[in-house]
């Protein structure tokens, strides 16, 4: 099985080391977010990469050229411009003939990549998301009201527990069809609530995993702390 790296986001949140550095390289714990990925991969088993490459990608492509140097075997989908995470995605379409994983270049995770996927080998479907559990604090009194606003419950504060995207995906190679070539589109807003409005199968996995998203200066900040002496000797 293939795995798919988009890399090819602008990273605005991360302005102004993005004006000359992709995400994907700037470092975390000494090493380019996009290696680490790439190594956490590999010690799964996958060895054939392709990595979804626009802005500034030749900083990318000529740093890990085909992989050698990391004992895999790395292709490029090239695009001009970011598409999105499902534009770039479909730059991959001529590279995959089979199910393959799916992988947001700019988040960080010790998950359970085999877990992964026999998960979606059991439950079938187009795909099958990586859930990450998320608890906020309302910080407010929640209030429960029927259909004459009388109050039928009153909680403080209270603790607000959800499932979200983790961005790590499983998806079989007829995903394609429903993504259109040179658009901008996202697997988030788009892709995903049009599969289900057809009635196509997204399954959902979950395990208690560490997780980041490298999406701005404090997340960068932060994981770059946490991720190395936790996470390192298994990535």
């Amino acid at each position: 099985m293939k795995a798919a790296i988009l890399a090819g986001g602008v990273g605005t949140r991360m302005r102004p080391l993005t004006y000359v550095v992709p995400k994907v390289m700037l470092p975390i714990g000494g090493r380019p977010l996009l290696e680490r990925t790439i190594t956490h991969l590999k010690s799964y088993g996958f060895k054939e990469l392709v990595v979804c490459v626009a802005y500034l990608k030749n900083q990318i492509m000529d740093y890990f050229k085909e992989g050698e140097a990391l004992g895999v075997t790395i292709e490029y989908a090239e695009a001009d411009r970011p598409l999105g995470t499902a534009g770039q995605l479909k730059t991959a379409e001529r590279l995959i003939s089979d199910a393959f994983l799916c992988m947001n270049g700019d988040i960080v995770t010790s998950m359970n990549i085999g877990e992964l996927v026999k998960s979606h080998r059991k439950g079938g479907g187009i795909g099958t998301i990586a859930l990450k559990k998320f608890e906020v604090q309302i910080p407010y009194g929640y209030i429960q009201v029927n259909n004459d606003f009388r109050i039928s419950r009153f909680q403080e504060k209270p603790t607000l527990s959800y499932l979200a995207n983790a961005g790590v995906y499983v998806f079989e190679r007829r995903i394609f069809d429903h993504i259109p070539a040179n658009e901008v589109k996202s697997l988030e807003t788009d892709i995903f609530p049009e599969l289900l409005g057809k009635g196509e199968k997204l399954n959902g996995y979950y395990e208690d995993a560490y997780w980041a998203d490298v999406g701005n200066m404090s997340d960068f900040e932060r994981t770059d702390r946490e991720f190395l002496p936790k996470y390192s000797s298994s990535t």
